[in-house]
């Protein structure tokens, strides 16, 4: 791993605070004006967690403000950059939630994906009542699932097993199969929409939603668009 993809370039674990005072200059001279995350501990336990771009200037006054004697070992970890040390210092607040920090982590950025997996829990609690009740639940279910789908992916969820594909152009007759996640399989190859299926298939353009054909319930072969739609 090159020096630039590092996000720790040394660290120094579990020292006492006595070594502040008394090796001051060794510390220093070890540390410099380095940024990094630091951590500080009571008996081994984890008090406190913070982030410095001088850590020795840092560790000091922590000597000397309200974590006075709430702490004596301390471990630093220095970063060659300070790119992502806040976001570093929030994830470590948010997971271990130190007694010595009032506040938790902040993310800038990042998504919260709670509601996206309760989403994904109703999607999916919906498809296994079709798929127990079956009938006009289960037919509702697709078209519904049908309505939504666009471009790579549309037909993903749409079948529950292999289904065969057929396809016919100027006297030919082409075979594919329309995978569980939703791409088609034909030849030894595997498209993500029917549109690229089918000008494999064919040698040049055309709408795959029209040109694949299913063979439904009653045995009739089906334009796949009507897949969507039940």
């Amino acid at each position: 791993m090159t020096s630039s993809r590092r996000l720790v370039t040394q660290h120094l674990e579990g020292v006492s605070w006595r070594v502040l005072e008394d090796y001051p200059q060794v510390v220093k001279e070890i540390i410099q004006r380095r940024a990094g995350v630091y951590a500080l501990y009571k008996k081994n336990k984890l008090y406190y967690v913070g982030l410095a771009s001088n850590l020795m200037g840092r560790l000091k006054n922590h000597l000397r403000d309200r974590h006075h004697g709430a702490w004596d070992r301390f471990s630093v970890y220095l970063t060659l950059r300070d790119d992502h040390i806040k976001e570093l210092e929030s994830l470590l607040l948010r997971i271990v939630s130190p007694e010595g920090n009032k506040q938790q982590g902040k993310f800038a950025r990042s998504e919260n994906l709670h509601l996206r997996l309760n989403q994904f829990i109703k999607e999916d609690d919906a498809d296994r009542r079709a798929e127990l009740l079956g009938g006009s639940l289960a037919k509702r279910r697709v078209r519904v699932k049908g309505k939504r789908a666009r471009g790579k992916g549309a037909l993903k969820g749409l079948v529950k097993t292999r289904l065969t594909l057929k396809g016919w152009r100027d006297g030919w007759e082409y075979s594919a199969s329309l995978r569980i996640d939703g791409t088609i399989r034909y030849g030894d190859e595997v498209f993500e929409t029917p549109d690229a299926a089918a000008r494999a298939a064919v040698g040049r353009r055309v709408g795959g939603w029209g040109f694949w054909h299913y063979r439904n319930a009653k045995g009739e072969w089906n334009r796949l668009r009507t897949l969507k739609t039940g």
